[in-house]
């Protein structure tokens, strides 16, 4: 089925069966405002009510936004947290329907942590969901997957049968526009008993319909052929033309690939005949296409001239609008999210788990000796350096006057040049390469390297020393590394050293930071990382720095798809240090929330603010 069609076919049954916080009706909210207009007597819980109302039914985004922000602002002086979430949500809501994805995104997220931390989880729910759909917005169908996840989590806790159904229906389409086939078989078969069981046929039908369109992109034609036949003869009684003819529609490609050209003749115009009766430009335009290659294969030309040529003005008629250009997008975004899946491959995990201590260890001795060796050249270099510029301080006093004045302080120059460039040496292939190594020995199981405590330590002496010797050659040198870069770098190593797939993103401030304030940052990255690699056991990891300059606040999200932990558990207990770590961040005047669970990963959410304390 048609990725564009579908979504529209599908959001239709949600609204239409389940009901959302966002069902459109001005009518309703136009008289909602009539009644606030008219009565002078309302609490300020009855006001907050007709807010709240008049913010999901109204279809104007700006009013939308109005009637959200002055329920935030009256649920703020009344503290009611409950209200504060639905207004965030109305506000995001509203951003997105305006274009604005990232303060849609900003206001949804807030939403979604008051909801957690005051234990509600239906509006945490649905504030998932809109998450997702934001991100679906924008063509991000793999965040969209992630919150889609969460939502379905929170609906087998505490939601009903139906909206549980639907959305394992919704997140399994996801799933099949990335072509991920396996998970998206695995939810489409457990959501269609379930509309079985509450009797919802339209959402059986089409639970079995989308299955049918796995198995053909499977190669499975037989199960492909028998779904599609079934899902049509259950939509017909519930009167849903627009399912027939997509489905009519997809057994004619499917008949026309097997060669069978009758019986694709006749699905086909059966999808043409009732999408004219609808109005349905995409699948009319389709059709003809169809149709038209149809009878060029039986030699029909004038019929097949005909058809073209009816494929050509609907064809016309949508680009007209817009639409050609949406899908064509939305088809470019799919093949580029097929290629990334590509990426895994399962049988190399073994090969490298063996080579993995061999590399660890041929590092570890190729990096202690090169320490010895640029350890020794630097200090013998650092002494000569203040030697010469004792000589040369006291020739240039004595020779103010003179030209020789001149040589001598190009010579102090040059020398002091060769020192930032072995210092910048020493720093960014050394301090990297050993920060790497650092990383890579916390992934590494203790019991696997003999003398493991001995060998991190001196990794760690290894690290202080490179840094303490870059640092004594030159003041300043920080200023030349930057901790995007660093980063940059930290990401290609685990790239090159693991098999995980790694995405990192940076959006920083116009502001530069000071070095002291890049490091803290990179410390706490790498400390997530340290914890992913030796924890989790996860295939994907994505980091992100965001600076939000009107907040004057530095977001760094480190998210993960492993095994997750007991959140409470670990802030009790000293397994992964981050009772310390989120010491530090308090200290820094930070914030710091975890989301950890088995079915989404781990998600480690940090916000520090722009202050002297930790920022310049």
């Amino acid at each position: 089925m048609d990725g564009t069609r579908f979504i529209q076919v599908f959001f239709c049954l949600i609204f239409g069966i389940s009901g959302t916080l966002w069902a459109q009706d001005q009518g309703k909210a136009d008289s909602l405002k009539k009644v606030l207009l008219e009565t002078d007597t309302l609490s300020p819980m009855s006001q907050m009510a007709m807010f709240a109302k008049i913010a999901a039914y109204s279809s104007s985004p700006d009013e939308v936004l109005l009637y959200a922000d002055t329920l935030l602002e009256l649920a703020a002086t009344h503290h009611e947290p409950n209200y504060i979430i639905e207004a965030l949500q109305s506000k995001g809501v509203a951003y997105r329907l305006m274009g604005n994805l990232k303060k849609s995104l900003e206001n949804l997220f807030r939403s979604a942590n008051l909801a957690i931390e005051k234990g509600e989880h239906k509006r945490l729910t649905t504030g998932y969901l809109e998450i997702a759909n934001t991100y679906m917005a924008n063509n991000d169908l793999k965040n969209a997957i992630i919150y889609n996840r969460k939502a379905v989590g929170l609906i087998r806790l505490h939601g009903n049968k139906e909206q549980l159904a639907i959305n394992l229906l919704n997140t399994g389409y996801s799933y099949y526009s990335l072509n991920e086939l396996d998970s998206a078989l695995l939810l489409y078969n457990e959501a269609e008993p379930i509309f079985a069981q509450i009797g919802l046929k339209i959402g059986q039908a089409y639970a079995v319909g989308n299955k049918a369109l796995v198995y053909w992109k499977q190669g499975n034609n037989d199960s492909a052929r028998q779904g599609l036949l079934r899902a049509i003869d259950m939509l017909g009684p519930l009167g849903d033309q627009f399912g027939m003819a997509d489905y009519h529609n997809q057994l004619g490609k499917l008949y026309a690939e097997e060669g069978k050209t009758e019986d694709a003749i006749r699905h086909t115009s059966k999808a043409l005949e009732i999408a004219q009766a609808l109005d349905l430009k995409e699948q009319m335009r389709d059709a003809s296409l169809l149709l038209s290659n149809l009878y060029k294969t039986k030699k029909d030309y004038a019929q097949a001239f005909d058809y073209q040529s009816r494929y050509i003005v609907y064809k016309d008629s949508i680009e007209n609008s817009g639409t050609t250009r949406q899908l064509a997008n939305l088809r470019t975004e799919f093949e580029v999210s097929l290629k990334e899946k590509e990426i895994v491959l399962l049988e190399k995990r073994q090969l490298l788990n063996r080579i993995y201590i061999i590399v660890a260890v041929f590092f570890l001795l190729l990096a202690v000796l090169m320490l010895l060796y640029f350890r020794q050249r630097f200090f013998n270099a650092k002494l000569l350096a203040v030697n010469e510029q004792k000589y040369h301080d006291e020739r240039i006093r004595n020779l103010l006057n003179t030209q020789e004045t001149k040589a001598l302080q190009a010579m102090v120059q040059g020398q002091e040049s060769e020192r930032k460039r072995l210092a910048r040496e020493l720093h960014n292939h050394f301090g990297s390469l050993m920060a790497t190594i650092k990383v890579n020995m916390h992934a590494v199981d203790e019991k696997a390297i003999p003398n493991y405590q001995t060998l991190s330590v001196l990794i760690d002496q290894a690290c202080a020393d490179i840094r303490n010797l870059s640092h004594s050659l030159n003041v300043g040198i920080a200023d030349d590394f930057g901790l995007v870069p660093a980063l940059v770098e930290l990401t290609a190593h685990l790239r090159q050293a693991n098999s995980l797939e790694v995405e990192f993103s940076a959006a920083m401030c116009e502001q530069k930071m000071e070095a002291r304030n890049e490091i803290i940052i990179y410390r706490i990255v790498q400390e997530l990382v340290s914890n992913v690699l030796k924890h989790a056991g996860a295939t994907k990891l994505s980091i992100s720095l965001t600076c939000f300059d009107e907040e004057n606040i530095i977001n760094i999200i480190v998210q993960d798809d492993g095994i997750g932990f007991d959140v409470a558990e670990e802030m009790t207990g000293s397994g992964m240090g981050l009772n310390t770590l989120k010491e530090m961040i308090v200290d820094l005047r930070g914030e710091i929330r975890f989301d950890s669970n088995a079915a989404s990963g781990t998600t480690v959410n940090i916000d520090l603010p722009v202050t002297p304390i930790t920022l310049n």
